[in-house]
C-alpha cells in the first residue's frame, strides 16, 4: 500500500472542513428559514383569527339589530293599545298595514294580539267574534280551563296566517313559558323552538315568536301582581327561522357556515337553522357564542367556509420559504469557497473579499425585503437602514443615521419608545414594540418592530438588528369591531347596550360615596311616528341625525348619551342633582322646539319630551332610575308632550 503524503491529507482534510462547513451553514440557513417562515405563518393565523372574529361580530351584531327592529315594532303595536280604550280590528289592521312588514321587516311572517278571554266569558266572547263575520270562529284546541289565550287579530289577515285565527297558545309549554315571562318582567319575552300553526306540509322550518303583554289602561303595572292583575293580552309576532335568517349578513356572508340552537345544549333536537352545509375542512376555525334576549338562550356555532382566508394576503409565507432556501443554498456555497482557500495570505486577502461580497448581498437582500429593517451599535445608535425603510419614511440615510430615525415616530409615542428600547438594550433580548411612524405622505401607521440582539464571534454584545411591519390595517379591523359593537351607526352615540353599561358603572360609583348623585334624562321625540309615516323613513333618519347634532351641541364632555332603540334616547348626568338637570332638560328642550327641520324646501316641527330621575346612593339598581324616568316622561307626553317631568313629582 502506498503511503499517503502529507500534502494529500492536507487537502482531504480541508475539503472535509470545507463540505462540513457548506453543510452546517446550509442546516444553519435552512432552520433560519423555517423559523421565519413558521413565524410569518403564525401572523397570517393571528390575521386569519382576527378577520374571522371581525365577521362573527358583524354577523351576530346584524341578529341583533334584526330582532331589535322587531322589538321596536312590538312596542310600537302596543302603544297602539295604550293610546285606545278599544282597538278595533280595522284599526289594527290599518296600522300594521302602514308599518309595509314584506318590505321593510324582512322574516316577520306578521303581527298578532291574542287576548285573555276568562272561562265564564267564552261564550259571549265567541258569540261577538262571530257577529264581527266570523261565523266558525271558535277558541282551540278544545279543552277546559280558567282562562284562555284566543288570537284575535293577526296581520296580514290571509293565506297560512288564517291558521292562526282562534289558536289559544296559553296551552302550548313553550309559548306559555315565553308569555308568562314577557307579562313577569314587561318587557319582550321570546319563545324556544316550536312548529308554527301556520306550517304547511311543505318547506315546514322551526319557528319561533316574541312577546309583549298589553295591559289595561290607567291601570298600575309596577310589580309583578300588578302586572298579572291588569294584563289582557299579548302582542306578538311568530316567525319562520329561514325567512329571519334570509338576508342577514353582507356580500361575504358565504365565508361562515351558521347553526343556530335553541338554549345550550347542540343536539339534532334543538337545532332551529343550519346553512347549506359546504365543503368544510379540519383547518376551519370554529367559535360557539350565546344571544340572550328576552329570557331566551340562541346557541350560534360559526364556522370557517374553505376560501375564508383568501381575503388576506398569503403569498408573504411563501416568498420567504423561497427566498430563505435559495439564500441557504448561498450561504452554504459562500462558507465551502470561504474554508477552502489556501494560503494564510490569499486565506486573510479572499475573506475580505468574500465579507465584503456577503455585505453587499445581504444589503440587496434587505433592500429587496418586503419590511423595514434596522441595524444599530452597542450605543443604540442606528448604523444602517435597508431601502424600504427609507422609502417609506421618504428621508435620507444620512438623516436617520444616529438618533434621526426618532424624528418619524408619532410625538405622543416618542418618550415611551426611548424608554422601551433603552430597556431592552439593558436587557440584551429580543423585544417586540407597537408604535406609529411617519409614512413619506405625512400619515402616521402603525408598525411592530421587532429586535433580537447582535454578538460577535467573542460573545459581546455588539447591538441590535430588526424589522418593521405595517400593521394599520389590522389595528383600523379592531377599531372598525369595536366602534360596531359599542355606537348607534345612525347618530353616533352609544348603543342600548354600552349605555346600560355605562349607567351601571355610575351607578357603582354612587354605592361608593353617599355624597355623590348625578341625574338620568329619558327623551322621546313627539309624533315621531306621524313624522314617519307621512314623510318616509328618509325624513326620520334625518331628524334622528338632527336631533342628535343639537344634543351635541348641548352636552357636556363627561355627560354619556345613548339611543335606546328608535326615537327614544338617554343621558347620564353625572355630579348633577335633579333642579340642575331640570334646567339642562328645559334649555334643550327649547332649543330643539326652536330647531325645525328643512326637507326640500318644507319645514317639520320638531319637539321633545323628557323625564328625568336621580341617581345617587339610595337607588336601588340602574334598571329602577331608568325606569322612574321613563315612567316620568311617560306623564310629559300625558300632559300634552314638549315637556320636562321630574320622578316623583
Amino acid at each position: 500500500m502506498m503511503p499517503i503524503s502529507a500534502s494529500t491529507a492536507a487537502k482531504k482534510y480541508c475539503r472535509l472542513q470545507a463540505l462540513g462547513g457548506a453543510y452546517l451553514g446550509l442546516f444553519a440557513g435552512l432552520l433560519i428559514t423555517f423559523g421565519v417562515w413558521r413565524w410569518s405563518e403564525h401572523n397570517f393565523a393571528l390575521n386569519e383569527q382576527a378577520y374571522f372574529d371581525f365577521r362573527v361580530g358583524q354577523l351576530l351584531a346584524s341578529i341583533d339589530n334584526r330582532l331589535e327592529a322587531y322589538r321596536q315594532v312590538l312596542y310600537g303595536t302596543r302603544g297602539l293599545f295604550a293610546a285606545s280604550s278599544v282597538v278595533a280590528r280595522a284599526e289594527f289592521q290599518e296600522y300594521i298595514n302602514a308599518l309595509h312588514l314584506e318590505q321593510r321587516y324582512p322574516g316577520i311572517q306578521g303581527v298578532g294580539f291574542s287576548l285573555i278571554v276568562p272561562k265564564d266569558k267564552k261564550d259571549v266572547h265567541i258569540k261577538e267574534i262571530r257577529r264581527q263575520g266570523f261565523a266558525d270562529y271558535r277558541i282551540y284546541p278544545d279543552q277546559d280551563r280558567e282562562i284562555y289565550t284566543s288570537i284575535i287579530y293577526l296581520e296580514p289577515f290571509s293565506g297560512r296566517n288564517l291558521r292562526a285565527f282562534g289558536y289559544d297558545m296559553f296551552t302550548e309549554p313553550v309559548r306559555r313559558r315565553a308569555m308568562e315571562y314577557a307579562c313577569k318582567h314587561n318587557q319582550i319575552g321570546m319563545s324556544g323552538k316550536v312548529t308554527l300553526v301556520q306550517e304547511t306540509d311543505s318547506d315546514v322550518q322551526a319557528g319561533f315568536l316574541l312577546y309583549l303583554p298589553v295591559y289595561r289602561n290607567n291601570q298600575p303595572h309596577d310589580s309583578v301582581d300588578e302586572r298579572k292583575a291588569s294584563v289582557i293580552g299579548w302582542v306578538y309576532a311568530p316567525f319562520r327561522i329561514k325567512d329571519f335568517m334570509s338576508g342577514v349578513g353582507d356580500e361575504r356572508r358565504g365565508d361562515l357556515n351558521l347553526s343556530i340552537y335553541d338554549g345550550e345544549t347542540l343536539s339534532a333536537d334543538s337545532l332551529m337553522y343550519s346553512d347549506q352545509p359546504q365543503l368544510t375542512t379540519d383547518q376551519a376555525i370554529v367559535t360557539t357564542r350565546t344571544l340572550r334576549t328576552g329570557g331566551q338562550v340562541w346557541t350560534l356555532v360559526i364556522r370557517s367556509e374553505p376560501g375564508f382566508g383568501n381575503w388576506l394576503n398569503h403569498d408573504q409565507s411563501l416568498t420567504i420559504l423561497i427566498s430563505g432556501m435559495a439564500l441557504s443554498v448561498m450561504l452554504a456555497f459562500l462558507i465551502r469557497e470561504f474554508i477552502t482557500r489556501g494560503q494564510a495570505l490569499a486565506f486573510a486577502a479572499a475573506t475580505n473579499r468574500e465579507l465584503q461580497e456577503s455585505e453587499a448581498r445581504f444589503r440587496l437582500m434587505a433592500d429587496s425585503a418586503p419590511v423595514l429593517i434596522w441595524m444599530t451599535d452597542a450605543a443604540e445608535s442606528v448604523v444602517w437602514l435597508n431601502k424600504h425603510w427609507l422609502d417609506f419614511t421618504g428621508r435620507e440615510l444620512s438623516q436617520e443615521l444616529g438618533r434621526g430615525w426618532l424624528e418619524s415616530v408619532y410625538p405622543s409615542h416618542l418618550d415611551l419608545v426611548v424608554k422601551l428600547l433603552g430597556w431592552h438594550f439593558q436587557l440584551r433580548k429580543p423585544f417586540s414594540v407597537e408604535y406609529r411612524l411617519r409614512r413619506h405622505d405625512g400619515e402616521y401607521r402603525w408598525i411592530v418592530n421587532s429586535g433580537v440582539p447582535r454578538f460577535d464571534e467573542k460573545g459581546e454584545f455588539v447591538g441590535f438588528i430588526g424589522s418593521c411591519i405595517d400593521i394599520t390595517s389590522h389595528k383600523e379591523m379592531e377599531e372598525e369591531l369595536w366602534e360596531l359593537a359599542t355606537t348607534d351607526g345612525l347618530t353616533g352615540f352609544l348603543n342600548r347596550r354600552h349605555f346600560l353599561v355605562r349607567l351601571q358603572e355610575e351607578f357603582n360609583r354612587m354605592q361608593r360615596n353617599d355624597d355623590l348623585h348625578s341625574s338620568v334624562l329619558m327623551l322621546d321625540l313627539d309624533h315621531f311616528k306621524r313624522i314617519n309615516d307621512s314623510y318616509g323613513h328618509a325624513t326620520g333618519d334625518a331628524m334622528l341625525k338632527h336631533f342628535a347634532e343639537i344634543i351635541r351641541g348641548q352636552q357636556r364632555k363627561i355627560d354619556v348619551v345613548g339611543r335606546l332603540g328608535g326615537e327614544e334616547f338617554a343621558i347620564i348626568l353625572p355630579d348633577t342633582d335633579i333642579y340642575e338637570a331640570r334646567v339642562f332638560a328645559e334649555r334643550l328642550r327649547n332649543v330643539v322646539a326652536s330647531k325645525p327641520l328643512w326637507q326640500q324646501d318644507t319645514m317639520i316641527e320638531i319637539t321633545v319630551s323628557i323625564g328625568i330621575a336621580l341617581l345617587n346612593y339610595a337607588s336601588l339598581s340602574p334598571d329602577s332610575v331608568l325606569g322612574a324616568a321613563d315612567r316620568a316622561l311617560y306623564r310629559a307626553k300625558a300632559d300634552g308632550r314638549n315637556r320636562v317631568a321630574l320622578a316623583g313629582k
